[in-house]
């Protein structure tokens, strides 16, 4: 009964893009306009076996010259993964989660992956976030498509979660909360070239590296094989977002939400790569262009 009602919670979402999706099978690439690969989800097969390399999905996030800019497995902080999702601090009711770290068992388990065919396509992910004994206590669907933006390309990320039964509280620091992108590796050596942040002149700075009051920031990330952009908007519905940067490469921004069977947490984001070092007004641009069209 439990499973019926919660498939009966799924259906209103799952009909959302019915007419428009078809499965995907692997690889789960997103491809602009150009012909130029974007992002790709890796959707591992949950293995409790190997916990940690399957316990939560991501995707990776690539220049638009072919270079992956995100990190996967492995290395400092092994749970950063390319663009990722989760909050280390939920509750449901007396119960207690950390869908970020994922360290007591708790699972995001990729159901199904739908795409539009063709190059700009879009792409629909259903995802179980679930505890230790595989109960699902969020729904989200997760829908990502891509544009390009003269030079840069953008790959704009619809987060929908709500409750798999009770009231679900969605809270953590900014540090390990939100949705985030991690840089790869190669800048969290002690001797590596850092990462730098462009920041709106509205954007107040907080303790701990913790910035609000701005709608975008950007990570300059600096390969030795050239420079790449990474310039994170929120959407102007989106609830206030406290954002977090690193030096080595791993910013983003959260919320706090309950969500339930009926009001779900919906943000949208958009991530744009652009090559070089981008300055001020050029992230100004971009990210008053970000949800045009």
């Amino acid at each position: 009964m439990n499973a019926m009602r919660s498939l009966s919670r799924w259906l209103p979402l799952l009909a959302l893009g019915a007419c428009a999706m078809a499965p995907q099978a692997p690889p789960y690439d997103l491809v602009a306009s150009s012909g130029t690969l974007v992002a790709r989800l890796v959707a591992p097969t949950y293995d409790a076996v190997h916990h940690a390399e399957t316990c939560k999905p991501w995707h990776q996030l690539f220049a638009p010259d072919g270079r992956q800019i995100s990190k996967d497995l492995g290395g400092e902080f092994e749970h950063h993964r390319g663009l990722f999702l989760g909050w280390n601090q939920v509750r449901c009711g007396s119960a207690k989660y950390d869908f970020w770290h994922c360290r007591q068992g708790e699972t995001q388990r990729v159901r199904s992956v739908a795409a539009q065919p063709g190059p700009g396509a879009g792409q629909d992910c259903r995802i179980d976030w679930c505890a230790k004994d595989g109960t699902p206590v969020v729904h989200e669907v997760r829908r990502l498509s891509v544009r390009q933006l003269g030079a840069a390309s953008c790959v704009h990320a619809t987060h929908e979660l709500l409750a798999a039964d009770a009231p679900v509280v969605l809270d953590g620091d900014p540090q390990h909360s939100g949705a985030q992108f991690r840089a790869v590796q190669e800048f969290a050596a002690a001797d590596a070239a850092k990462v730098t942040y462009v920041r709106p002149t509205t954007a107040r700075a907080g303790n701990n590296d913790v910035w609000t009051t701005c709608r975008w920031i950007a990570a300059v990330l600096p390969f030795a094989t050239g420079p790449v952009t990474v310039l994170r908007v929120e959407h102007a519905d989106n609830p206030e977002a406290t954002w977090s940067t690193r030096p080595y490469g791993r910013f983003g921004a959260t919320w706090t939400a309950t969500v339930t069977q009926q009001e779900p947490l919906r943000v949208r984001i958009a991530w744009i790569v652009q090559p070089g070092t981008a300055d001020l007004a050029t992230c100004e641009q971009l990210a008053a262009a970000a949800f045009d069209g």
